[in-house]
């Protein structure tokens, strides 16, 4: 019996001995497969390289030096007589699934001389260049980018590659998303996600001071976007709440005088902060406001918000300060989005911006 076991015990070992060994071996050559397969291969941003080979995903780069092939980044790379942009996109009809990928060489460039200068931008002796487009500047040696939108050299300021007059390039920098500066003047930067212009804020320089992404002010004047705000004094000047502000005189919607306001009563409705439009709410002791405007005839002590679209009071339902014929108080309920055909309903009916949806 003791053998039995003895011999049992010594199978074990065998066993486990031969296991662990060829965990290590695969161990082992595993390794050795992945530090190959990247000798070999693979670089970065979809490039590979094989013996005098260079691959961009499946497309392969003709007449390359494979020697002096480089990748610079996401954006260029090049060998010591061309130089190359590349990219990856998704398409909208598979987004989740594949990406696209192109690769372009670039006409006209000095090789030797061209450098990247990151968000897409690069140079070389002579000319600029965005992505695959050429672009004029003025001074190319002192050309620098400052962001997506931004480039500047020592004369000059380039936004989305045109040229802006009347900016001191040496001096000029991007303070943040909305505002920047050069040694003479301030400007508020305007976007609409895709075109960016600069606006020349017309301001005392000296006492120019930010107070956040929508108002500034100096020793006189107040400013909503960049521009000056109809009568407002910059000594009494509050921020309620963009687009409101307020002085010892006047209520201000945006830039201008929000008529019949009292600045002292004044005050938003805290509903606005579920707001996901351009719509605003406020109020005083004599007045309800939407916007700029008076909100006429509406029963102030019973008024409630329901949307920014909605609200209602003891006299009925209303859709951007117009009454909802039919509408049902009682019962009116908006939805936190629209579904189907409709953003509300009654006990009666189902609406779709302050009309009953037909049945």
């Amino acid at each position: 019996m003791n053998d039995i076991v003895q011999n049992l015990k010594s199978n074990m070992m065998i066993f486990l001995s031969i296991v662990f060994t060829i965990g290590i071996l695969t161990f082992f050559f595993s390794c050795n497969s992945k530090s190959d397969k990247k000798k070999v291969g693979e670089l970065k941003y979809g490039f590979s390289k094989v013996a005098d080979t260079i691959k961009f995903y499946d497309t392969v780069l003709d007449e390359v030096d494979a020697p002096s092939f480089e990748i610079l980044d996401e954006y260029f790379c090049k060998d010591k007589n061309q130089v190359f942009y590349h990219t990856t996109f998704r398409r909208s009809q598979d987004y989740f699934l594949t990406k696209g990928h192109n690769i372009q060489k670039l006409n006209g460039i000095d090789a030797a001389t061209f450098v990247s200068l990151d968000y897409g931008y690069g140079k070389d002796s002579l000319s600029a260049w965005h992505k695959a487009t050429p672009f004029e500047v003025s001074d190319i040696q002192s050309l620098s980018v400052m962001d997506y939108q931004f480039v500047k050299d020592k004369n000059h300021v380039y936004v989305q590659c045109k040229k802006v007059p009347n900016i001191l390039g040496q001096s000029f920098e991007r303070i943040n998303t909305y505002y920047a500066k050069d040694a003479l003047r301030y400007y508020y930067i305007l976007s609409d996600g895709e075109k960016y212009t600069l606006k020349n804020i017309v301001c005392d320089y000296n006492s120019y001071a930010i107070l956040d992404f929508t108002y500034s002010k100096d020793k006189e004047h107040a400013f909503y976007n960049g521009e000056k705000i109809q009568n407002a004094t910059s000594e009494n000047f509050q921020i309620i709440n963009a687009p409101y502000s307020k002085d010892h005189q006047n209520v201000y919607f945006k830039s201008s005088i929000l008529q019949n306001a009292d600045p002292a009563t004044f005050e938003l409705y805290t509903e606005n902060e579920l707001s996901s439009s351009e719509t605003y709410y406020a109020r005083d002791k004599n007045s309800v406001f939407v916007n700029d405007k008076i909100f006429s005839n509406i029963d102030k002590a019973s008024f409630r918000i329901l949307n920014e679209k909605y609200c209602m009071d003891k006299n009925g339902v209303y859709f951007q300060m117009k009454i909802v014929k039919e509408a049902h108080a009682a019962t009116f309920s908006v939805f936190p989005h629209i579904m189907g055909d409709a953003d509300a309903e009654d006990k009666k009916n189902r609406y779709f911006e302050g009309k009953i949806v037909p049945k």
